[in-house]
């Protein structure tokens, strides 16, 4: 088979009728990838739907704008991490059973390559971009920080003692896990500040908890 019929049979394949979940994130993908390489700015609706084979008037089904694109590229981030059922100290967990469930959570929401992804496209385009700068602040960091908080306000508070530096500073749960997320937006994914930062950032919370 040529390159021409391999084109055809790419494109026949993302036109196919898919379910809208997966439609969605086939854009969302793709979007990604444009705004990647060509900057927020610079990419257009057009070029968004020739890179998942769609028509333009079929991206537009999905999407009106590119900034609905980017604000769902910044929802998926925001909410593919499951933040329930965190383990009890209080009913017999180990301090290192919770940590290591903090900093899961905290490594799939903040360290998947997408997520880093999103975060690179935003510096590089800050002055051009401010406002979604600022939705990922509010919106991702943010919401990060309220959901450790919260759990270890809520579900920690009676097992720590309130004099614990965690306990008054719960933000600083995730200062490890940031040091990493900054670190992998400058550097590329895969690298990390220390061999194994994760296995720190568990002792570290450890050593808080208990």
């Amino acid at each position: 088979m040529d390159s021409s019929q391999n084109k055809s049979s790419t494109r026949q394949a993302h036109r196919r009728r898919l379910p809208p979940e997966e439609r969605v994130a086939q854009i969302l993908d793709a979007a990604l990838e444009q705004f990647s390489q060509h900057g927020f700015n610079a990419t257009r609706m057009d070029d968004i739907a020739r890179a998942c084979g769609l028509s333009k008037g079929g991206l537009y089904v999905h999407f009106g704008s590119k900034d609905a694109v980017f604000e769902a590229l910044l929802e998926r981030a925001l909410t593919r991490t499951n933040w329930d059922e965190l383990p009890q100290l209080a009913q017999g967990a180990s301090a290192r059973a919770v940590a290591t469930w903090i900093v899961d959570r905290l490594h799939a929401a903040l360290l998947e390559p997408q997520s880093i992804a999103i975060l690179r496209l935003l510096i590089s385009e800050r002055q051009r971009v401010p406002t979604r700068l600022e939705q990922w602040r509010e919106g991702v960091l943010r919401m990060r920080a309220q959901q450790v908080t919260a759990r270890i306000h809520d579900d920690l508070a009676a097992s720590i003692s309130p004099d614990s530096v965690l306990a008054r500073h719960p933000w600083l749960a995730l200062s490890p896990v940031m040091h990493t997320v900054l670190w992998q937006a400058l550097f590329g994914e895969g690298t990390a500040p220390d061999d194994d930062a994760r296995q720190a950032h568990i002792d570290l919370l450890c050593a808080l908890l208990e």
